[in-house]
Formats: C-alpha cells, sequence, structure tokens
C-alpha cells in the first residue's frame, strides 16, 4: 500500500511539474559586506533578453522559460554572480560582493593586555560593575591547586586572589545573580570585601533545567524560551513571578525550513529511514531559528534575523514598533549579538577570514553603524562589550603562550 502511495505522490508531482511553462523567481539581492539591499541590479537569463531590475529595496522578480535556465546578477559596482535554478527553486536571495575599490577603509583602534597580573591561562572573565573577575591556570601549582579567580578593579589593581579548586564558568541568571558552573554543581558567587565564596550548592542538571531558558525578568514578569520542530520554531513565554501564570509572548517561525522539513519527510516516508550520514546533514542544513531578545535600557526588542526586522517593546511587553533590517544578509554576519549593558548600545558580530568587527545597531530604526575591527588579532574568543570597550581572549601567536584578556576601545 505504502508503495502504491509513494508512486501516485511521484507521478502527480512529475505530471505538475512538467505541466507548467514558466516559473517565477522572486526574491532580493544585498551588499554582502553590510547586509543593504542593492537597487538597479540587473537581472536575466543568460543567453536571452528576458529581464528584470531590482527596486530601491532590492527586491526583483522574473519568470523562468525551462529548467536549468541561468540567472545572471549583473552591477557596476559588483561581482557579477550566476545562479542555475530548476522548478523546485520559487525565491531566491542573492549576495554580491562589493569590487574591492568600494571596500571603505577599515577602523584601527589600540588594544591593550588587561589581564597582566597573576599569569594565569585565561579561561572565562565576567564584570561586576566596572571590575573583572576572571578565572584561569596558572601553571606554577598542580591541579589540585587550580584554577584561580582573580578580581581586578578598573585601574587594573588586583582586589583579590582564590583558588576555586575545580575549572568551571561563569553564569549570570535572570535574576542578576552570578554562579559558577562546573561539570557537576551551580554555585552562587557571593562577593566580600577581600574575597568571593561559592554558595548553595546545586546539582548542575537540575540548575540547568531551570535557568538555562530564562532570559531576564521586566515587570514582573519572566521571559524564558523554548525551541520545537528541529529548532525551526522558536517560542518566548511570559512567566509571572507572583502567580506563577505563563502565557505564550511570541512565536517565530522559519516557515521555508518547516516546508522543506515537511517535504523532506515525505519523502523519508516514501522510502528508507534516514541514515545517521542524513541525519548529520540536517543538521547542518537546519540551524536555529536567530530572534534573541535583549533588554536595553527600557527598551526590549527581538532582533529577529528569521523576518528580517527589529521587534520593539516597552518593559511591559507591548508593542511599540518594528523596523527592518539588513544588516544580517552579510555573508561575513556571524549569529551573535553583543549588548552593553553600561550604554545600552547593541552589536552585531562579523567574522572575516577569521578576522572578528562589530557595527552598533540602532534599534529605533534597524540600520547599523561603522564596523569596528579588531586589528591583527585572528579568532579571538568570548568577546563582550562593556562601557564602550570591547573585551575578548586571546592566545597569543604559539600555542604554548597564555590566553589573556584583552580590550579595544570603541569611541
Amino acid at each position: 500500500m505504502n508503495k502504491i502511495l509513494a508512486i501516485i505522490i511521484f507521478c502527480t508531482l512529475s505530471v505538475f511539474a512538467f505541466s507548467q511553462k514558466q516559473t517565477l523567481i522572486k526574491g532580493s539581492v544585498f551588499d554582502s559586506e553590510s547586509g543593504e539591499p542593492i537597487s538597479e541590479v540587473h537581472v536575466f537569463i543568460k543567453g536571452k533578453t528576458k529581464g528584470s531590475i531590482t527596486d530601491k529595496t532590492g527586491k526583483y522578480k522574473i519568470y523562468l522559460d525551462s529548467p536549468g535556465d541561468t540567472l545572471v546578477y549583473s552591477h557596476l559596482q559588483y561581482d557579477s554572480i550566476q545562479k542555475v535554478y530548476n522548478w523546485s527553486d520559487f525565491k531566491a536571495d542573492v549576495l554580491l560582493d562589493p569590487l574591492e575599490y568600494m571596500l571603505p577603509t577599515a577602523t584601527v583602534k589600540p588594544v591593550q593586555n588587561v589581564s597582566k597580573g597573576m599569569l594565569l591561562d585565561v579561561t572565562d572573565y565576567f564584570f561586576i560593575g566596572d571590575s573583572i573577575l576572571y578565572s584561569g591556570f596558572c601553571y606554577r601549582y598542580n591541579k589540585k591547586q587550580n584554577p584561580w579567580l582573580v578580581m581586578i578593579a578598573p585601574d587594573g589593581d588586583t582586589c583579590f586572589t582564590h583558588c576555586v579548586g575545580v575549572e568551571g564558568e561563569f553564569f549570570r541568571d535572570c535574576f542578576d545573580n552570578v554562579h559558577y558552573l562546573t561539570e557537576d554543581y551551580a554555585y552562587q558567587l557571593m562577593f566580600h570585601k577581600d574575597s568571593v565564596s561559592l554558595e548553595y550548592e546545586t546539582d548542575i542538571n537540575e540548575f540547568m533545567s531551570v535557568m538555562k531558558d530564562c532570559k531576564f525578568q521586566s515587570d514582573g514578569q519572566v521571559v524564558f524560551s523554548q525551541f520545537s520542530d528541529r529548532n525551526q520554531i522558536l517560542i518566548y513565554y511570559l512567566a509571572d513571578t507572583v502567580s506563577y501564570e505563563t502565557e505564550i509572548f511570541r512565536t517565530i517561525a522559519d516557515e521555508v525550513k518547516l516546508n522543506m522539513l515537511a517535504f523532506q519527510g515525505l519523502f523519508f516516508a516514501m522510502g528508507p529511514p534516514p541514515n545517521d550520514h542524513d541525519l548529520r546533514f540536517e543538521e547542518m542544513m537546519y540551524e536555529p531559528v536567530f530572534a534573541p531578545i535583549i533588554r536595553a535600557d527600557d527598551t526590549i526588542a527581538i532582533i529577529n534575523y528569521t523576518d528580517s526586522k527589529i521587534e520593539l517593546y516597552d518593559t511591559c511587553f507591548n508593542s511599540v514598533g518594528n523596523s527592518p533590517i539588513y544588516f544580517q544578509n552579510s555573508k561575513f554576519c556571524e549569529d551573535e549579538i553583543v549588548i552593553d549593558e553600561l550604554t545600552g548600545r547593541v552589536y552585531s558580530v562579523f567574522l572575516r577570514s577569521g578576522r572578528t568587527s562589530v557595527k552598533e545597531i540602532f534599534l529605533n530604526s534597524g540600520t547599523s553603524g561603522q564596523e569596528l575591527s579588531i586589528p591583527e588579532f585572528h579568532w579571538v574568543d568570548n568577546m563582550k562589550v562593556h562601557n564602550n570597550r570591547l573585551y575578548f581572549l586571546y592566545r597569543e601567536k604559539y600555542s604554548g603562550d597564555l590566553r589573556a584578556l584583552f580590550r579595544m576601545s570603541l569611541e
């Protein structure tokens, strides 16, 4: 019965496909560097006179005459590209690389090592006000005498050092408490005048099951998230801190990938079950929906890469509008948003040939600022922004060098 059904479906799809004389292709063209839409791009079928031109928002549409037609995308200030389309293609967003002489000059800022006090191989760091708490290993001591926690004041002086004895990382929960997470336990960090202590030992699995998806609280409500449908649907919930009542706040879905999953599931049902290789390929193809919710000063925003917009809310989670975004369309844009919680500024992260840069995102307009690159540092790690300074971890030229904490001014 299943084989007969599969044959009927296959024949139906085949008849439908070949009965079409033309296929409409539509999409948008973006600058691969800035992510901004490009107007006046000439889009035409190779070898034919039929063509189209993108509008001021970068959108275009064109009919293909036959399967395997090649579309050419051409603009005087960009490197032309060609793409082959089949009947199964209905939407095509394209990135064009600007010609080299059109690229802006990178902004270079001075970089400073801020973890020179105790010689540690730094593993993590956290801001306590304007002071910095960082952890790391000192190789002059044995395993039982490592790692160490070091607090440095804003002027760079060391406030205290503390041997914690177990490797871990810092974590701030949605109630603004700071924790130290180890392989087995979570501890709340309690700060004293010249020391720190680890309190309230909690099983790590129990702790993460409660705190991992909890984002922040505002006006007596806590925001937490949940993924479904192979991470192609992201749901944000609001939980009242008094009544514990929960309601769905916002649902974001990648409709294109959900349709692909459904279509793929149909073919899996008609044939043998997927093997490990098929499942690994799926994981690569279907990255999770990226639409982080953030709080910056008195504004709550969802930076929705999936729907290409920033959704704005007040502190009571009432909608106050939205603005379109394009910077995420850059092929160098990473799924990473960095917030300067002291100034309320928000930054998107870009990675180009191992070099990291950031652009400020202006939430109300959806536009982005000047791109600021980290000079002479490749493949930096654990980047944060605090008080208009960008911080990151980096290991010097040789693998034997200690990883240190650096900072760079963004002003």
